[in-house]
């Protein structure tokens, strides 16, 4: 199987735990901290979330044994279906890190080929499926958390022309788990 960003989605998991243990695209666990992270329990306690600050993406690497729950849904549903209500906590008007731009106008972009806003797209639709109630396997948590502290740094413009294929890789994992084909994680939604 090959992702949408044309990765396959061996290359794309082996290129992210590579980075996570070279410590490549990552902050310090200072940045981490600063977000609650969601790691499903193991068998035994499938139906709770444990909330942990300050957990790094290597410690979330190893995805955990419950069925998914919720659906996730598409960086189009979010950004262009008219009258999707967004998850309690997000404002499409809200400033996305320190782009100069809203969430939504993040969405509205075209992506133009600058990893930043590819990553952005699927980014968005990432946190918020999971804000709506889908899970996610621990590997997806680690990417959002590693591109969440990769947008408190970056800026839009500088990953043109092929740049930043760290940041294309998990935009691709991303894409994998908002459509519902990343294993492991919820299928897509069935349209209203």
């Amino acid at each position: 199987m090959t992702t949408r960003t044309g990765f396959s989605c061996f290359a794309s998991r082996f290129i992210l735990a590579a980075s996570l243990l070279l410590g490549l695209g990552s902050a310090s666990n200072a940045a981490y901290a600063s977000e609650p992270v969601r790691a499903e329990l193991g068998a035994a306690g499938c139906d709770g979330l444990l909330l942990a600050r300050g957990v790094t993406p290597d410690a979330l690497l190893a995805d955990c044994t419950c069925p998914p729950k919720g659906c996730v849904r598409t960086q189009g549903y979010w950004g262009n279906k008219p009258g999707v209500v967004w998850p309690k906590g997000y404002d499409r008007e809200a400033d996305f890190f320190g782009s100069g731009l809203s969430w939504q106008e993040v969405l509205d972009r075209p992506t133009r080929g600058d990893a930043y806003f590819i990553l952005a797209h699927q980014y968005i639709a990432a946190v918020l499926n999971t804000a709506s109630g889908a899970s996610a396997p621990n590997s997806v948590r680690s990417v959002i958390i590693a591109a969440g502290a990769w947008f408190a740094t970056a800026a839009p413009g500088t990953c043109v022309r092929g740049a930043c294929q760290l940041q294309r890789s998990w935009a691709g994992i991303l894409d994998e788990y908002n459509n519902g084909e990343y294993p492991g994680g919820p299928k897509h939604c069935d349209e209203d």
